[in-house]
């Protein structure tokens, strides 16, 4: 068996940005569990990069058998390049710094990156440590920290931008979830690592002018667009939700409603990403396809839809989701207005790729997970599982179809899901059938009411409209969630299961395209060493 084929260089020859995603990958991993100072590094990234200039400019490098040597050389620049970009990204914390004195008090300007949320017993914000004072010097920091304040707190003072002074020492985050939610990482992931709890009394507020920005106009518009729904549905229960669908905002929800989302398998359409934008991209394209027939007209459309996308996504809190979907959607909508066709597999390997540059971090994050692992999954199994089941009803075909994306979704981001929370959703099918349509349509129903709320009637009518979309969704999910064996818990897999599982996925994939017996063979053989692998652990 020839393992690679013709088509299958010419797709590695069609994907550069995944022959470069694979070293980057490895230099971040190998920084993580093996540190290397950047005084091997950066002599190793120069080298590398210097021999590789130089076999790709002389031609002697096509004699002799070392023609391989320019491929070594890029695969160590990169490899060295991601090492270093761990290294740069590393958080230091306040404690480690040259001016911090652990016996003494020390004096620290935080600025909040965030409006406060009201908690059960507090006030919590996202914020920056931006100087520690000490002796009538201003030492820089940029630590991120959360800040937590006492119910007695006029939190109507704190918002996003404002400034505190504290003398208070800062507390690392610990766990306090008993379900096995490992916080304290999830915070990590996020470079967040310390906390501090503030009464009344704890802080001094600086009131120095505030600047005009974008991020501050995006930000009154929120706050606004929050306004609006409230104002327009008046159910806590109902416009909770849409906050959520609309802008991001799911500090309203319900937690059991959460849970009841997240048993169904329908999660995903509560936290903004590329579902969301997905929508938003084609209400623009619809709105600009008269743009698109000259050159001119063509670049044009793509920057407002550009900007619109990332203007969306600044609305949206700029979450790693939404930033993740619109770095794709980007280089999607770039590569269609260059080349008019788009390789989705090196489109995918460059947005992960750009992402990792911004923050390595994200390799460990599940939702950077989910989401390449879903995209992923559409791209390789949606049409083989879609034909499957040829139909000529129209209504039938199209249900179909929707069911084939859910279960096309499914199958490489199930091992994921295992892996981080031990369950599996039965009713996923069922479910994505009924909310995706809906939630769609709730979300395309909230852009409506915010685009006419000015009109009185309009806006109670859309509002009214929403409401009854937002309970029928809502009541839905929640019986759903109460149907016997709704979820399947207790499940568990080890790294090595996950690994040999894709292997398994691989093999049978391999099978269904090519026929050819011996991926079969390998996939049942991985089977069985999958089962022994489970009894034995």
């Amino acid at each position: 068996m020839r393992i690679l084929k013709p088509e299958q260089n010419a797709f590695l020859k069609q994907t550069p940005f995944f022959r470069l995603l694979i070293p980057l990958l490895a230099g971040i991993i190998a920084e993580k569990n093996i540190p290397v100072h950047p005084t091997v590094l950066i002599p190793a990234f120069c080298l590398s990069l210097l021999l590789f200039i130089i076999c790709s400019t002389r031609s002697f490098s096509k004699f002799g058998g070392i023609a391989w040597i320019p491929g070594l050389a890029i695969q160590i620049v990169f490899f060295s390049f991601g090492s270093m970009l761990v290294y740069i990204h590393r958080d230091i914390p306040v404690e480690s710094s040259a001016a911090f004195s652990k016996n003494q008090s020390n004096c620290l300007l935080i600025e909040l990156l965030g409006d406060p949320v009201p908690k059960q017993n507090a006030f919590k914000s996202v914020a920056r440590v931006r100087w520690l004072l000490k002796d009538q010097t201003c030492y820089y920091e940029k630590e991120k920290i959360l800040v937590y304040f006492s119910k007695n707190t006029d939190a109507r003072q704190l918002t996003a931008g404002s400034q505190i002074i504290i003398r208070k020492e800062l507390q690392p985050i610990e766990n306090f979830n008993a379900s096995g939610f490992d916080y304290k990482n999830y915070c990590h992931l996020r470079h967040i690592d310390a906390q501090v709890f503030l009464k009344e009394h704890e802080f001094a507020l600086l009131t120095p002018e505030k600047e005009k920005s974008v991020f501050s106009l995006l930000d009154s518009l929120r706050k606004k667009l929050l306004i609006i729904i409230k104002n327009q549905i008046p159910a806590k229960s109902d416009y909770s939700l849409l906050e959520a669908l609309l802008i991001g905002y799911t500090d309203d929800l319900d937690p059991g409603l959460l849970k009841s989302y997240a048993d169904t398998g329908v999660i995903h359409i509560i936290a903004i990403s590329g579902l969301h934008l997905a929508l938003i991209c084609h209400i623009l394209q619809l709105a600009l396809q008269k743009m698109g027939r000259k050159n001119t007209g063509q670049w044009i459309k793509f920057i407002l839809m550009l900007t619109c996308l990332w203007c969306y996504s600044l609305l949206t809190g700029a979450s790693p989701s939404v930033i993740r979907a619109a770095t794709m959607f980007s280089l999607v909508l770039f590569a269609r207005n260059i080349l008019r066709e788009t390789a989705i597999y090196n489109t995918l390997a460059a947005s992960a790729f750009l992402l990792l540059c911004f923050d390595p971090d994200w390799i460990r994050d599940t939702g950077f997970q989910f989401s390449y692992a879903a995209v992923l999954s559409l791209c390789l199994f949606s049409k083989p599982v879609r034909n499957l089941l040829p139909l000529q009803n129209k209504i039938l075909s199209a249900i179909w179809n929707a069911a084939s994306v859910s279960i096309a979704a499914q199958v490489l981001t199930t091992p994921i899901s295992i892996y981080y929370f031990h369950r599996f959703p039965m009713y996923f099918l069922v479910a994505n059938l009924v909310a995706v349509p809906l939630s769609s349509g709730i979300l395309l129903g909230g852009v409506l009411l915010s685009l006419l709320s000015w009109i009185r009637t309009a806006g109670h009518f859309l509002g009214w409209i929403l409401g009854i979309l937002i309970r029928f969704l809502n009541g839905f999910i929640l019986d759903m969630a109460q149907w016997p064996g709704a979820v399947i818990s207790n499940l568990g897999f080890t790294l090595a299961q996950v690994i040999l599982f894709y292997f398994i996925i691989f093999c049978f994939y391999r099978f269904w395209m090519l026929k050819e017996k011996t991926w079969m063979l390998m996939g049942l053989g991985s089977i069985c060493l999958f089962q022994f692998i489970h009894i034995v652990r």
